[in-house]
């Protein structure tokens, strides 16, 4: 496939599976821009890729996802500076990260999981065209984290709420929402083509802020985790394969993937979108 002319944006493209995503779509002839934190790591991540794929036109943005005045001050220089978006990979994540809360008082995992990419593809959707892409990598953690109506009501809902010690509940609770994000952005927009995923148990620093404990567990099953390039595999083909009548869903090594029963419904993902929706307004009118 030949990507020249494309325009991509890949969050976390900088380390773990974002990496090889970037480099991939990079080396299809797109023009890639990682955003991510860590400026020596996005740095680091342009060179290795310019280097791989002979593709100059590659560069980064320092974001912060746990900050709505960062990812609008992205936004607004990338509405300046492109006139269109082809693919938007929503692929950062963390999972127990060293503090409780977003700027905007949100639990932080969920904040930046979910609602850092949601309010960063409503300030570019625009900029999408027709059959434009929106790819959402979640995780089948998503089954230990059952989202109900009740946990979405209230001037701050539930699964928005900060805990002291944010963890694995946390985690799996972000990408329920992730998940439903991707139905319900169809629904909104079925010019569109969205979809989420679950990248495999994947070898990457996502566990660099958990605790002791688990990055042990981890440590002994590595040698069956996935490489990162092979983590990025599903991405790369929500990215650019034929969908066809699966947008909407959810993809696992590259294929359509049912999401639990109970889940996944339409009214869930219509109220977390109007949760959502409320905290998006409510910073911007402040």
């Amino acid at each position: 496939m030949d990507l020249s002319g494309k325009e991509v944006i890949v969050t976390g493209g900088n380390v773990g599976i974002g990496r090889p995503t970037a480099l991939e779509l990079a080396r299809l002839g797109a023009s890639v821009t990682i955003l991510g934190r860590n400026e020596a790591t996005c740095s680091e991540a342009v060179d290795e890729i310019t280097q791989s794929t002979g593709n100059q036109k590659v560069g980064y943005q320092i974001v912060d996802l746990a900050s709505f005045s960062d990812i609008k001050k992205f936004a607004d220089f990338y509405k300046e500076s492109h006139s269109k978006l082809d693919i938007l990979v929503n692929n950062a994540g963390v999972v127990s990260p060293p503090f409780s809360e977003t700027k905007q008082g949100i639990e932080a995992t969920t904040g930046i999981n979910y609602l850092g990419h949601f309010y960063l593809t409503h300030l570019l959707k625009d900029l999408l065209p027709v059959k434009g892409r929106v790819v959402i990598v979640a995780s089948d953690a998503y089954a230990g984290g059952k989202i109900t109506v009740d946990m979405l009501e209230g001037e701050t809902p539930r699964i928005f709420q900060p805990v002291s010690s944010p963890g694995f509940p946390q985690y799996a609770v972000s990408n329920t929402c992730r998940i439903l994000f991707a139905r319900e952005l169809v629904e909104k927009y079925p010019e569109l083509t969205c979809v989420s995923l679950h990248p495999g148990v994947v070898k990457t620093n996502l566990d660099r802020t958990v605790g002791c404990c688990v990055r042990c567990i981890a440590v002994c099953f590595q040698p069956c985790f996935k490489t990162p390039s092979e983590g990025a595999a599903t991405s790369l083909h929500c990215a650019t394969a034929d969908l066809g009548a699966d947008n909407g869903m959810y993809f696992k090594d590259s294929k359509l993937q049912a999401v639990k029963d109970g889940f996944v419904s339409e009214e869930l993902q219509k109220r977390l979108w109007e949760v959502s929706m409320a905290v998006v307004k409510k910073f911007e009118s402040s």
